[in-house]
């Protein structure tokens, strides 16, 4: 794995390429992708704003499409999104697929009065594939001019276009449409998106040469993070689709810290979920949040319940910080905490609920898949709270309820020490101990009931506390975000 030392001409580079757009001794406060919109868009308890999008928010018809919105309105998402295709008689409909069947038309659904009086912002995806750049030119005048008539993309609620790669054409001609005399009331409130699966860092600096504003990337791709810092670091707003409504509480809240929007069939019921999207984006559930890859180097600063900045100062006992290209193409970019054994770094004493649990995420690349030593990632497991840990052949997260650690697990051979992981370890007080892995289920625990143990060690990244100051169970790796939050069931 190619690496870079943390010299003082890489930190320019770095510092030029992402600084305006990542303040990188900061987290969110400064040049946040929605800046200047005037819905109150939800704010995470450390300062992160994520829109929430509506997940195919339509229906077969224009009457199903109406009840559809009605259904989001209700529900509080910010982001209405619509797909859109191109009909034979050349009007654009609304639908999944081309099916030149009889559907709502998209001039019929932005005439929803409910939804022209909202705030909320379209998050449109065109998806018809592209042809010809007339056939393309008449679908696009259909959908802006509906957009303009309709009283839509003003100051302060852009509309978003947005397409795959492979039909991004049609996102080309809209801007080139744009220019046009008719369009200039709406033409700065236009954003475009480019949807991402394959070719990922290529297809995230051609969004940025196309002059466009956003990538979406797919919740479970491998190294996500890596290609979300690197969409931040060129000045684009990441986000991701669509995390499902089954536990989709908890994507929800392990990624409301690092994303720019989130597409989610989550509270898509016809009864409303306990806690809402919204509500769990700004839930006051923050212990611990650090993310090397959005600073320069030591000090590190690192934040508990809300934004305040808790410094982190280099030692000897602190790992050595890697810092990597945005051009470089890695599993990460930005900068990470370099652990080869015997460094860890101490946060605070940041203890769950008596009843409840935790939920706790890390990006990590490994150096050691083979010794079967024990190895924390990230922990506060000292007869009491919880780890995230290597352990003989498989990664594990357990934490400690009724006197003993229950453990969920995934075989450490399925990693390798090139990719970087997501992992995500959650239990809520009552139910299975759970682990993720780039937001995939792993195996869960047996059923368990009552409260994680407390006790009085801080939580330690890359090593086991044992105590305020005794560390064993060293991590060999790379860790570049870490997080705690208290943990409920929702």
């Amino acid at each position: 794995m190619q690496s870079f030392t943390f010299t003082s001409r890489l930190l320019t580079r770095v510092l030029a390429a992402g600084a305006v757009c990542l303040g990188l001794l900061g987290h969110a406060q400064a040049g946040n992708y929605w800046n200047g919109v005037s819905r109150a868009l939800p704010v995470s308890p450390l300062g992160n704003i994520v829109a929430l999008s509506c997940h195919n928010c339509y229906g077969n018809s224009n009457a199903e499409t109406t009840t559809e919105v009605a259904l989001a309105l209700a529900r509080d998402f910010d982001l209405i999104e619509l797909d859109v295709t191109l009909h034979a008689n050349g009007v654009a409909y609304v639908e999944h697929t081309d099916s030149e069947e009889a559907r709502g038309t998209f001039d019929a659904a932005l005439a929803n009065s409910s939804l022209q009086q909202s705030n909320r912002l379209l998050f449109l995806e065109i998806k018809e594939a592209y042809g010809s750049a007339a056939a393309s030119d008449t679908l696009m005048l259909g959908v802006l001019r509906s957009i303009r008539d309709r009283n839509y993309a003003s100051a302060g609620r852009p509309a978003v276009l947005r397409a795959f790669m492979d039909r991004h054409q049609h996102l080309v001609r809209a801007k080139a449409l744009l220019a046009q005399s008719e369009f200039a009331g709406i033409r700065d409130h236009i954003r475009f998106h480019n949807l991402i699966q394959t070719d990922i860092r290529n297809n995230i600096r051609a969004t940025k040469n196309l002059g466009f504003h956003g990538v979406e990337l797919e919740y479970r791709m491998p190294s996500l993070f890596g290609a979300l810092i690197q969409a931040k670091m060129l000045g684009l707003g990441a986000g991701v689709y669509t995390t499902p409504a089954s536990m989709g509480e908890l994507y929800l809240s392990a990624l409301r810290e690092d994303v720019d929007f989130i597409t989610s069939d989550y509270d898509r019921g016809a009864s409303p979920a306990a806690t809402s999207a919204r509500a769990l984006v700004q839930e006051s559930t923050s212990l611990m949040y650090l993310n090397t890859a959005q600073q320069a180097g030591y000090p590190l600063s690192y934040r508990r319940s809300n934004g305040t900045a808790y410094p982190i100062a280099q030692g000897s006992a602190t790992p050595a910080f890697e810092l990597l290209s945005v051009a470089s193409d890695e599993d990460r970019v930005g900068g990470s905490m370099a652990f080869s054994g015997g460094q860890s770094v101490g946060t605070w004493d940041a203890d769950n609920d008596a009843a409840g649990g935790f939920l706790v995420t890390a990006v990590v690349n490994f150096d050691d898949l083979a010794s079967g030593s024990t190895a924390a990632i990230l922990a506060k497991s000292d007869t009491g709270g919880f780890a995230l840990e290597q352990y003989a052949t498989q990664l594990r997260f357990g934490v400690y309820v009724n006197g003993s650690y229950s453990y969920a697990t995934a075989p450490l051979s399925a990693f390798n020490g090139t990719d970087s992981y997501f992992l995500v370890g959650a239990y809520d007080g009552s139910g299975a101990v759970r682990l993720w892995v780039n937001n995939v289920e792993q195996t869960a625990s047996a059923s368990i009931s009552g409260g994680v143990g407390q006790n009085n060690s801080p939580v330690v990244i890359g090593a086991d506390p044992q105590g305020a100051t005794t560390r064993r169970f060293y991590f060999s790796g790379k860790i570049q975000q870490a997080m705690v939050q208290r943990w409920r069931n929702h």
